[in-house]
């Protein structure tokens, strides 16, 4: 249904009360620019499981989608994706490609992280103009079994933090010491030593109040000698009990009227506890009794007579109480009661105190970020308002419930969740086999929509794990319906996300969660900006900056720019700075980690011109808001996994197909870089350094252009209008760069500051191993990365050198065939991934399938799929497969 209908079917409503319309024309006409100006993107990660060991791969499907209705994407084409560590720092970064709103990828979990909670975060340009609370952000739990093999259990006993050490096999780590660090939660040092462990692995820090959240890092040597860092989230406080919030429905307890309060009870750590909760008057007599679900959040409505205060007797799961008192009731006002529990229609009742019965006008509004779904009024004529809502048109999501004055100023806000199971994806699925054995071979056929779609086309995603395996449960794991759902538009934490979409959906619990949260909402009172945004959406990949004159900030209009990829030098692309000296080459589309040469002259074809490519920004890392569902000590929580994966990779290192952990000692380096030496990355098929002449990055620091440093100074070569030729014959030489073979006249395009090593090679000993392209020698030219490209500091005129990220080449799933007459790699198959299908389309008919194999171990394997279709309407579907 589009807007303007939509504003049809407001002013309709309205009428037919025998209301006019004008007054609310101007405030929905702003509020829907807003919503065309700003149409909210969202983003899901389908990832393969949430807890890992280092050494594992993190598999994912990227579903970007368009407002409440979830349709798919075309806003934005790229997608980044980070991994944030225990120390809020981003480990892994990358650029994904996003086609009609789908995109997909994988991180390496590298040896050296340290254990802990990670987070994966995801987002688009375009989402950027929104708060990054929005973004896709989740935990995942990281153990290190590879070059860590140390459990720890931590604690708060009385005035110290206490921390004990051992290794895997049990034995602790006695007398070691133990370099310790406290960060603020500002990044701000609060204090730094040394301690030693007593014989029994243990460590004492003394706690002070203003540690308090902040993180604790510790760093010493394991019995393997390897170089170990630990991360410890550390409590709120000393005294740690049980808490308990009050929310009243529409934000007051309005005396006189019957309320609906809703409570949050929480345990130290941020997660919820069951409890049960009593509401007394001053008078002691009891009003309404709260029990929470098992996330320690519930409601009850109740009657309040006047303003006296009134107090609560909670007792929680653990056995402890506390009394608290609620927030004091008020004689003048408004409340509400939201009723979801009809299929049909959506029902709220308003109350209006005494003094507010004045006959004016209260306007009631349903609508998700502008889009209004519903518009009706009543005038405030008596204590109680009833509005209901048809749920025919409403979508599947969050709306809010708007509750304005005569003035159209916000009296309530509530957010309510619409949940219609006909407006979600038909999902039959069946595997072939509900039981199997070892190495056995299991299809899964799926069928989405139904006879009733002319189109049943959907793009799904399935991961197979063997859950048997995995501590966590991932059936309460995040999930595509929880996700667009839920997660996008609430800002707080979400505990067990899963759990509300486990088989029936629990709208109920809902509720009482977003009773207790704030939610993604616009300001209607303000004046909402319609102006141009700050990010625009990404279609592709561009290079942009400015070009200006030598040494001067004025701008070089109109100069010539030429954009050249260092690995083929015939692949340029050129275009014209504008008046300010603004460049941009857009449309590119290439991997990561490749190079470009930028260059410049001016309209006299000089290159007498400074290059500005402004460094790429991502967005800052905030307050994560599932800290709550960050651990401690993984690595003894999932130590069973650790154990389990340690024994796999041991296994396949065995094989020769995954690499040794190598310990990394801590190591003082006393000794200078070797001079002259080749890069080790050279791509000399002779190995680094093996050439008649080695030319290092110390002997290239006092030139200009690559060429004039070359120029007389290899032996054998000579130069003739800035191509080299070999002086026995004449002929001109091969260039090659970082392993490209590149035309030998592009060496005046190259910065020597930016090389790390030149080689020549002349003597047929070198040169035969390169055939025909060796008949006249070769310079093999290195160039810098990493540090070593960070210490140039030389800018040349006229050229730039730049990488800017390019898209990531995601890798296949490997998949064991396990056929009588196939050869299988695996000796000894212990995955805990069993299989990853990222790309799963249904056919006109709605059906597809997709098949893998069991590993070496019984077990509950779950089977996992979701996805959408070209309506938005999402599903998803788990099945269980028994392994014997």
């Amino acid at each position: 249904m589009n807007m303007k209908r939509l504003l049809l079917l407001c002013f309709f409503t309205l009428a037919t009360v025998g209301i006019k319309a004008q007054d609310l024309q101007g405030l929905l006409a702003k509020i829907n620019a807003y919503h065309d100006s700003r149409p909210i993107e969202k983003l899901y990660l389908h990832i393969d499981k949430y807890t890992y060991t280092a050494g594992e791969t993190i598999w994912f499907k990227a579903y970007t989608t368009v407002g409440i209705d979830n349709l798919l994407s075309n806003i934005s084409n790229i997608a980044y994706v980070e991994l944030i560590s225990p120390k809020e720092e981003v480990v892994s970064s990358i650029r994904i490609p996003i086609l009609t709103g789908l995109g997909m990828g994988d991180i390496t979990l590298t040896d050296t992280l340290v254990e802990g909670t990670y987070r994966i975060r995801a987002y688009t340009n375009w989402m950027r103009n929104d708060s990054t609370i929005y973004f896709f952000n989740e935990n995942i739990q990281v153990s290190n079994g590879r070059l860590d093999n140390v459990l720890s259990r931590s604690y708060l006993d009385k005035d110290n933090y206490t921390v004990q050490l051992q290794d895997v096999q049990g034995d602790p780590l006695a007398e070691e010491t133990i370099r310790y660090e406290i960060i603020s939660k500002s990044g701000k040092n609060l204090k730094r030593g040394r301690v030693k462990t007593n014989d029994q692995g243990q460590l004492e820090i003394p706690f002070k109040d203003d540690y308090a959240e902040a993180k604790l890092s510790i760093s010493f040597a394991n019995k393997a000698k390897a170089q170990v860092e630990k991360i410890f989230k550390l409590p709120k406080a000393t005294i740690l009990e049980n808490s308990i919030q009050f929310f009243p429905e529409g934000g007051n307890l309005l005396a006189n009227s019957i309320n609906k309060i809703a409570v949050k009870t929480l345990k130290p750590d941020g997660l919820g506890i069951e409890s049960r909760t009593t509401i007394l008057t001053t008078a002691g007599d009891t009003t309404a009794i709260i029990e929470t679900n098992i996330l320690g959040m519930g409601s009850v409505p109740l009657f309040i007579q006047n303003t006296q205060p009134l107090v609560a007797f909670t007792t929680f799961e653990d056995g402890t109480t506390i009394k608290s008192e609620l927030p004091t009731p008020v004689s003048s006002g408004y409340n509400i009661q939201m009723n979801n529990g009809n299929g049909d229609k959506l029902f709220a009742q308003v109350g209006v105190s005494a003094d507010k019965q004045d006959g004016n006008e209260i306007y009631f509004l349903a609508q998700y970020m502008g889009n209004v779904y519903y518009a009706s009024k009543q005038p405030a004529s008596k204590s109680e308002l009833i509005f209901s809502v048809p749920k025919t048109d409403l979508p599947n999501g969050i709306l809010t419930i708007s509750i304005l004055n005569n003035k159209l100023e916000p009296l309530i806000e509530r957010p309510v969740f619409v949940y219609n199971e006909k407006k979600t994806l038909p999902l039959i699925t069946n595997t072939d086999t509900p039981t199997s054995t070892k190495r056995k071979k299991i299809t899964v056929s799926l069928e989405t929509g139904d006879s009733s779609d002319s189109i049943r086309t959907a793009v799904l995603s399935a991961s197979v794990v063997n859950a048997s395996k995995l501590k966590n449960n991932p059936k309460i794991a995040p999930n595509i319906l929880s996700s667009l759902l839920l997660s996008a538009d609430i800002m707080g934490y979400i505990e067990n996300p899963g759990y509300y979409f486990d088989g029936e959906i629990k709208t109920s619990d809902i509720d009482h969660l977003l009773l207790t949260q704030g939610w993604r909402k616009i300001d209607i009172t303000a004046p909402l900006d319609v102006s141009e945004p700050t990010f625009s959406p990404e279609k592709s990949i561009s290079i942009k900056g400015q070009a200006r004159k030598l040494g001067r900030k004025a701008p070089a209009s109109k100069a010539n720019m030429v954009l050249v990829p260092t690995h083929n030098f015939m692949e340029f692309i050129d275009t014209v700075a504008n008046e300010e000296g603004y460049f941009e080459f857009s449309n590119l589309f290439f991997p990561d980690s490749i190079k470009f040469l930028i260059t410049a002259k001016d309209e006299k074809g000089k290159n007498n011109i400074d290059i500005i490519v402004p460094e790429e920004t991502s967005p800052t890392i905030g307050p994560n808001k599932n800290a709550p569902g960050e651990q401690n000590n993984v690595n003894s929580i999932f130590v069973d996994e650790l154990i389990h994966s340690k024994k796999y990779f041991s296994g396949l290192e065995a094989q020769g197909l995954m690499e040794k952990s190598i310990a990394i000692q801590e190591v003082i380096v006393t000794a200078q870089r070797p001079r002259h030496k080749a890069s080790e990355r050279s791509a000399n098929l002779n190995g680094p350094g093996n050439a008649d002449q080695v030319i290092s990055a110390e002997d290239l620091e006092t030139c200009t252009t690559l060429e004039m440093c070359l120029n007389g100074r290899l032996m054998g070569v000579m130069f003739r209008n800035g191509i080299p030729y070999t002086t026995r014959g004449g002929g001109e030489m091969q260039v090659i760069l970082d392993g490209m073979y590149v035309e030998n006249d592009m060496l005046s395009m190259i910065n020597p500051m930016d090389v790390q090593s030149v080689e020549v090679l002349r003597n047929v000993n070198y040169t035969a191993i390169y055939g025909s392209y060796g008949g006249n020698g070769l310079i093999i030219i290195t160039s810098k990365s990493g540090a070593d490209a960070m210490r140039s500091n030389y800018t040349p005129k006229g050229i730039a050198t730049v990488q800017p990220k390019g898209f990531h080449i995601h890798k296949t799933f490997y998949k064991p065939a396990y056929e009588p007459d196939s050869k299988t790699i695996l000796n000894q198959d212990l995955r805990t991934t069993i299989h990853w299908e990222p790309n799963i389309i249904t056919d006109e008919n709605g059906k597809a399938a997709f098949d893998f194999y069991t590993s070496d171990e019984a077990g509950e394997y779950l089977i996992i799929i979701e996805g959408l279709d070209f309506n938005g309407r999402l599903g998803r579907k788990t099945l269980t497969v028994n392994v014997k």
